[in-house]
């Protein structure tokens, strides 16, 4: 269980440095001009941090909870 729990953790890390670096490009990158003159972000590489920031979440609590159950098991 251990190892399933490593795994998951390497998992949600390379989610969570996807999702930094998705921010990143949304934060930094090139603004949409609208046709009042006001600027917005693109809305779809918005969506796609929040996804990999929740799939992040989700796979670093399941690794805990493998970790937990395989210190207390063995």
């Amino acid at each position: 269980m251990v190892e399933a729990a490593n795994v998951l953790g390497v998992l949600a890390a390379v989610l969570l440095l996807g999702s930094v670096i998705a921010w990143v490009k949304l934060v930094r990158g090139p603004l949409l001009q609208r046709t009042d003159g006001s600027t917005g972000t693109d809305s779809a590489q918005g969506e796609l941090a929040s996804e990999l920031l929740f799939w992040a979440a989700g796979l670093s609590t399941a690794a805990v909870f493998l970790a937990i159950a395989g210190w207390i098991f063995i």
